[in-house]
Order: structure tokens, then C-alpha cells, then sequence
């Protein structure tokens, strides 16, 4: 599933169709606050899309405490009733992650977990993230904070965030059944979004030395210079897989591969966002990204 922003992996985006409805906002079932245990955090719109196409139910909106910015989606996935939220638009990073959870809590105060989900920057290693494919962060590491040692070098200062236990049983289950089990996330996807103009990155994807400055600034690698390909094994299927590690957290978006290869190294990470570490700030909360590569 490719939910990128325009200008970032949209030549993934199928052609312009007439979108159909998720659901008829007449006729929508209200809940009260204390029956969502569930908050679901976004810091796209195009995740928080995204979020929408995949309940099963969707709820008719509820009023806000009096000091709560935010603006939700409400809905049921599986029995769950979720509580789905988005940052502001063009503020990003992890203060304004806070906030929102911050904000989320004063209304909704029965949440036991929270999911961050969204795109993120997949770390090309020996374990082989790709373009589309998923990371579930079994753990956080902020990755902004350090202190000037000798020779003026940064030593980096990586905090180590565990997420709620409750999810983290699930998550074990979950990857416990993946091993025998095919996925379904594809066949979710599949139905979930048909006839709405999304479609997974095809097999295409390319890597390219961390060294070699990309002459396309925007999208495609077309007038690249292809000597600089790194190899890769052609995978068979063109579903997502599934990997579980720590991600990179913290308020710099990394562009560079090179100084990204550097901290995935040093902190053992398979995947960077911005987000997740402020969310962990004020509870436990378990990450899940779709790659967008860095």
C-alpha cells in the first residue's frame, strides 16, 4: 500500500478515479467516551486516510474537552472502538506528537494503548527493508540527544523506550502466527482500499549507494547513474513483509544516507521517524511504519 504524500513516492499513486465513500455519515452510532480504550495517532493526512478506509465502523463525532485541540475520527476495528487523531498540518516531530496525545487524554481518558502509524524511513541493512514493506517497532530510540566529548565529536545519547506490555503479548502472538501462517495483510488491503486509487510500490524499488548524490531531486531515478546500484536479490511476491526492530526517533528528518546508515548503525535500528518518541514521553505506545525510502 503506497500512502505517500505528492512529491514523494506519488508516481506509486494509481490514476485520479471517483472515489467512493467509506461510509454514510447519516445514521452513525454514538458512543460514550469510556467505551474507547484505543487511540490511534497520525502525523499525515494522508495517514490519517488511511486510518479512516480501515474500520469496520465509523461513529459519529463527540464533544471535545474544553482545552482539547484536536479533531477526531471515531470507529470500530474488530471489536475495538478507536480513537483516531492527526498533528497538525506541516508540524511534525515529537513536541507536537505530545501535545496531541496530551490534548487526546483529556477527552478520551479511558485509552489503555495507542498506535502510531504512518510512513517512515526504512533503513537498508542484512535485514532488508524495502519499499512498502512494514516495521513494527518492538522498541523506541530517541536519537536527538548527545553531548560534545573530546575532539568535538557528538556522542550520541540513545533512550531506550519499551511499549505497553499489553501490546507487546500481542505483538509476540501476532509474529508467532505470522511464522505459520500467510499474512493477511494483503487481502485486507486489497478490500479495504479498491476503487480508491492507492496501490503497493511494485517491485521496482531501487538502492543506490549511500555515497551516490541522486542527480532526480523529486521522484524518479530515471537519469541516475545506475553503476551505483546496490544488488539486491529480486523478490518473488510483490506483498508487503513484515519486520520487527527498534526505530530511530527524533525532530530531525534525515535526508542524508550516509549520516542515517551512521546512526542505524550505533543504535542498531531498522527504520526513522519523527514522532514516536514524544508519545512515548507520556505513556507507552507501540509504532508501526510503512517504509517510504530515505
Amino acid at each position: 500500500m503506497d500512502l505517500t504524500p505528492p512529491g514523494e513516492g506519488a508516481e506509486h499513486r494509481l490514476p485520479q478515479v471517483v472515489r467512493r465513500p467509506y461510509f454514510h455519515t447519516e445514521n452513525l452510532p454514538t458512543l460514550q467516551r469510556e467505551l474507547y480504550t484505543v487511540a490511534w495517532i497520525c502525523a499525515l493526512p494522508i495517514e490519517m486516510a488511511a486510518a479512516q478506509a480501515v474500520l469496520d465502523e465509523r461513529h459519529r463525532p463527540l464533544p471535545t474537552h474544553t482545552d482539547d485541540t484536536n479533531t477526531y475520527i471515531l470507529g470500530t476495528i474488530q471489536g475495538h472502538n478507536v480513537v483516531i487523531a492527526c498533528l497538525p498540518m506541516d508540524q511534525y516531530g515529537i513536541i507536537n506528537a505530545a501535545t496531541v496525545v496530551t490534548n487526546l487524554k483529556r477527552t478520551f481518558t479511558a485509552i489503555r494503548v495507542g498506535l502510531i502509524v504512518g510512513i517512515g524511513g526504512g533503513v537498508p541493512s542484512k535485514v532488508d527493508v524495502r519499499l512498502g514493506d512494514v516495521v513494527v517497532g518492538t522498541r523506541v530510540m530517541q536519537t536527538d540527544l548527545g553531548k560534545i566529548v573530546a575532539g568535538e565529536q557528538l556522542e550520541r545519547i540513545s533512550i531506550h523506550k519499551i511499549p505497553h506490555q499489553l501490546l507487546g503479548i500481542a505483538v509476540s502472538a501476532l509474529r508467532a502466527k505470522h511464522e505459520l501462517e500467510p499474512s493477511q495483510i494483503p487481502s485486507i488491503l486489497l478490500r479495504k482500499l479498491e476503487g480508491h486509487g492507492y496501490s503497493r510500490p511494485n517491485l521496482s524499488d531501487r538502492l543506490f549507494l549511500p555515497t551516490y548524490h541522486h542527480e532526480a531531486a523529486v521522484t524518479s531515478c530515471d537519469d541516475c547513474d545506475f553503476s551505483k546500484l546496490v544488488p539486491r536479490i529480486t523478490r518473488k511476491s510483490n506483498d508487503p513483509v513484515i519486520h520487527y526492530g527498534a526505530i530511530a526517533s527524533g525532530s530531525q528528518l534525515i535526508k542524508n544516507s550516509v549520516f542515517r546508515d551512521e546512526v542505524a548503525r550505533q543504535l542498531n535500528v531498522i527504520c526513522f521517524e519523527m514522532e514516536a518518541a514524544g508519545i512515548m514521553i507520556l505513556s507507552r505506545r507501540r509504532r508501526i511504519r510503512h517504509d517510504q525510502r530515505l
